[in-house]
Parts: C-alpha cells; sequence; structure tokens
C-alpha cells in the first residue's frame, strides 16, 4: 500500500488525450462560448420595456377591433393580423421604441394566459357563490383560487374588465348555475366564438 503510485499535482504533463487538441484549437471553443454568453447577455438587455396598463388597454382594444372585425379578423395571416394591431396600438398609444407585431403578439399571449386561468378561478367561484355574496366576496374568492395557496395575485383586473364581455373572456357560468335549459348550447356557441377568434 505504501509503494502505490500517487502522481504529482505539481507536473506540466497531461494524460494523452489532452495532446489531440492543440493550444489554437481552445482557443476557438472559449470565444465561441465566450461570444455566446455574450449574446445571451446582450439579448436579456434587449428586452422590450415593460407594457403599462394603459398599454394593455390599448392592446386589447386592438386585439378586440382587428379580432372581432370579420372583414380584418378572420382569414387573416397572423403577421398581417398583429401587424395592424401594432400599428393601432402606436398610434393611439406612445410606446418607446414603438412596438411591432411579434411584440404586440407575445404581450397578448403572455396576458391571455393570465386572463384564462383568471376566468377559470372566477368561474369556480361563482359555482361557489352562495345567497348573500356580494361581487366582490366573488371576487375575493376568486382571487384565493388563482393564488392556490402561493404568493400570486391576480394585477389584470382592468384587463379583464374590458375583455369581459367577449365570449372567449366572459364567465361561463350563469346567474343560476344550477339551470341547465338551454346551456349545452350556449357553450357550444362560446366555443365556436372562441375558436373563431385568433
Amino acid at each position: 500500500m505504501g509503494n502505490q503510485f500517487v502522481p504529482n499535482i505539481g507536473t506540466t504533463e497531461f494524460p494523452e488525450f489532452f495532446t489531440q487538441i492543440g493550444l489554437g484549437d481552445t482557443s476557438g471553443v472559449n470565444e465561441g462560448t465566450q461570444k455566446e454568453n455574450e449574446e445571451d447577455s446582450t439579448h436579456a438587455h434587449r428586452k422590450s420595456p415593460k407594457w403599462t396598463t394603459g398599454q394593455n388597454l390599448v392592446l386589447i382594444s386592438g386585439w378586440i377591433k382587428y379580432g372581432t372585425d370579420s372583414v380584418v379578423g378572420r382569414n387573416k395571416k397572423s403577421e398581417a393580423f398583429w401587424g395592424k394591431i401594432a400599428e393601432y396600438c402606436n398610434e393611439h398609444c406612445s410606446f418607446d421604441p414603438p412596438r411591432d407585431g411579434a411584440s404586440c403578439k407575445n404581450h397578448y399571449n403572455y396576458m391571455n394566459k393570465k386572463l384564462s386561468k383568471w376566468v377559470g378561478a372566477y368561474d369556480n367561484a361563482k359555482r361557489m357563490q352562495q345567497s348573500g355574496w356580494s361581487e366582490n366576496v366573488v371576487l375575493a374568492k376568486a382571487q384565493e383560487i388563482y393564488s392556490g395557496g402561493k404568493n400570486e395575485h391576480f394585477n389584470l383586473m382592468l384587463e379583464w374588465n374590458a375583455l369581459r364581455d367577449q365570449p372567449r373572456y366572459g364567465s361561463h357560468v350563469g346567474g343560476n348555475s344550477g339551470s341547465s335549459s338551454g346551456s349545452k348550447r350556449s357553450r357550444e356557441n362560446d366555443a365556436s366564438d372562441s375558436n373563431s377568434i385568433r
């Protein structure tokens, strides 16, 4: 045991497989990695500024205008559709820098995810509604359901109020949730309306 070979860490000898890469080759690898890291950090700094509530409302207004217009909104390519919405946003609100179609689409999709989750929470709260519950109690219960015990708060209330008359974002729970007459037809109409708006 005492006679085992222990490598000398202070020597400059390398195992044979290290000699397969020349020093010039390793610098190229490091430069590539360094460039990728620089590009990632530059990309992170190029993020567009946060949207304000007022800007969100203008975006929603443009989405409603062009998304529900049977001539402009339907059967239109996504790029052209969101380009129209970007023009509308830049015309009706000051953005620095001006928003393009991709920026509007990405931000709307971000809001849509939160709004859809909120509509589900609100519908669940409406189903739980008891006699004597005011709308404020229903909203508080919806916030509780939305957060799911986490420190997450729905912060797009004005945006939801602007959209809640749209079939895609309105509550699907009627005032009398126990009644089933005509409910299947209503759900089918809501589903077809939400599928036709993109």
